[in-house]
């Protein structure tokens, strides 16, 4: 078993997005997809592909949603308050 995944639309397959969003995802300054072209062919390590996915989700786990919305601020220790149930 080959460790490249090869041409744009195995890559969106591998990934379950569009062929656009990992074009789009590779061209991007922060952290792009880990592509790289060999004679023209595209191709995604996936070795690599497993750590960007893990750089992505830690990203996207290290702060809460209602911090990054700016609903909630963080006291001086970084603690957020607790959270209201309201029914």
């Amino acid at each position: 078993m080959s460790n490249y995944v090869e041409t744009w639309k195995s890559i969106a397959h591998a990934l379950g997005r569009s062929e656009r969003w990992c074009r789009y995802m590779a061209q991007r300054d922060a952290d792009p997809l880990p592509v790289f072209k060999v004679g023209g062919i595209v191709r995604l390590n996936m070795h690599d592909l497993e750590d960007w996915l893990g750089r992505q989700r830690t990203r996207t786990l290290a702060r809460p949603v209602a911090e990054a919305l700016g609903t909630i601020v963080a006291d001086r220790s970084g603690a957020l308050p607790a959270l209201k149930l309201i029914a």
